[in-house]
This record gives structure tokens, C-alpha cells and sequence, in this order.
């Protein structure tokens, strides 16, 4: 985003070993001489309706890792038994009246409804719910404000998403790194081996009263 926020000191650490760990399952199959690997990764649905683009039913990394994707439907993982009629989270719901509500209690949750925002081209529902009061009050200092930070967006729309598409892949693979700098911010930020193929490497979310907010992408 146009708008430099100050980074906040603190210590760094990784979270994605720990509120985000995947449940892969690693598999050995031998082929003649040769053996591969098999990752099985869980994948929201709505990251597929998000993305700009059809996103591949698996990948095959350098090292010959086979990693296959398998969908779970919209809305936050839970541990409820099958009866259990507590209302699901949903990170993106629509009302009778046709107004959307974004909600983000994880970095993924930040992640998607941006993502899902770029898509539809929504920068106005981004801006209104998802975009920290912090990244706002920088707009205002640069004497800029929701038309500028629309324009970034639209400028920038197809690298973004493919950044946003790729944080959320690489997360289970651990690809992507999760550190919280200090102030209630976390910093999302490419290993640099994957860093490198993409013109945006870091995306920050602050944790606001409400839940999660974006901070910035950069």
C-alpha cells in the first residue's frame, strides 16, 4: 500500500508451527529405484473462489514432493461433533439485504477476504471492513484517503492476488512464515526461495478490537 506505517519492534518468532499447523500426511511410495513424496494438504473452499484463476489440484515442487490439495467447505475448522448445531464461522457472509459482513480472527481469515475482494473487485467493502484504522490514519496523514488506496488496488490487482493466492498455499507447507512483531501485528512473509517470484513478499495484520485488520501489503 502507497501509505509507509512505521515497523514495530519486537521480538520475531514463528507462529505457523503452532496456531496454523497443518495436518499433512506424508506418504513414501518407490517407483523402480526412485521414491517421491506425497503431501496431502487441506484447502478452504473459498480459496478457490477467491482466486483469480483456476488454483491447481496439486503441485510438484523441485525436490519432486508431490503436494495434493483437498477442499473443506467455506468456513472456519471447528471440532464440533456432527450434530452440533452451533453456527459455523464464516469469514464472508452475505445478508438478506444483500450486505456482506467480512470477519478475520486468523491471518488466513485477512488473507482470504482480501483475496476475495480483489477478485470481485470490492474495494470499497475492503476499505470499510477490512483495512486497519492504522493503514486509514496513514492514508489521512498523506493527505490521501479511499480513492488512492482503490487506484493501488486496481493498479496492482493481478500481482496482489497472486501474492495473497500463494501466501495461503505455502502456509501448510510452511513456505510462509508468520512472526509477530510486537503491537498486536503479525508479519506474513514468503521464504525467500519463493519470495523472489513475486512482486509482493510481505502482508501485516494488526489485531484491532473487532478482530483482525489488513495493514499493509508490500
Amino acid at each position: 500500500m502507497t501509505p509507509s506505517i512505521p515497523a514495530t519492534d519486537g521480538t520475531q518468532r514463528n507462529g505457523g508451527a503452532t496456531a496454523l499447523a497443518s495436518a499433512a500426511i506424508f506418504l513414501l511410495a518407490a517407483i523402480g529405484c526412485e521414491s517421491y513424496r506425497v503431501e496431502y494438504h487441506p484447502r478452504p473452499g473459498y480459496y478457490r473462489t477467491a482466486a483469480m484463476g483456476e488454483l491447481p489440484d496439486q503441485i510438484t515442487l523441485d525436490d519432486g514432493t508431490i503436494i495434493v490439495f483437498a477442499e473443506r467447505p467455506l468456513g472456519r475448522d471447528t471440532k464440533q461433533a456432527p450434530d452440533d448445531d452451533r453456527e459455523r464461522f464464516h469469514i464472508r457472509q452475505e445478508q438478506e439485504d444483500g450486505s456482506i459482513i467480512l470477519r478475520a480472527l486468523v491471518p488466513q481469515d485477512v488473507l482470504g477476504n482480501t483475496l476475495t475482494c480483489l477478485r470481485y473487485e470490492e474495494y470499497e467493502l475492503l476499505w470499510e471492513q477490512l483495512v486497519s484504522q492504522q493503514t486509514k490514519r496513514a492514508y489521512e496523514q498523506d493527505g490521501q484517503g479511499f480513492e488512492e488506496f482503490a487506484e493501488f488496488f486496481r493498479t496492482h490487482r493481478a500481482d496482489l492476488a497472486a501474492t495473497l493466492t500463494r501466501m495461503l498455499l505455502g502456509i501448510p507447507r510452511h513456505e510462509v512464515f508468520l512472526e509477530n512483531i510486537g503491537a498486536g501485528v503479525i508479519r506474513i512473509r514468503f521464504h525467500p526461495h519463493v519470495a523472489k517470484q513475486f512482486k509482493f513478499k510481505t502482508a501485516e495484520v494488526v489485531s484491532e478490537p473487532d478482530g483482525l485488520r489488513l495493514l499493509m501489503i508490500r
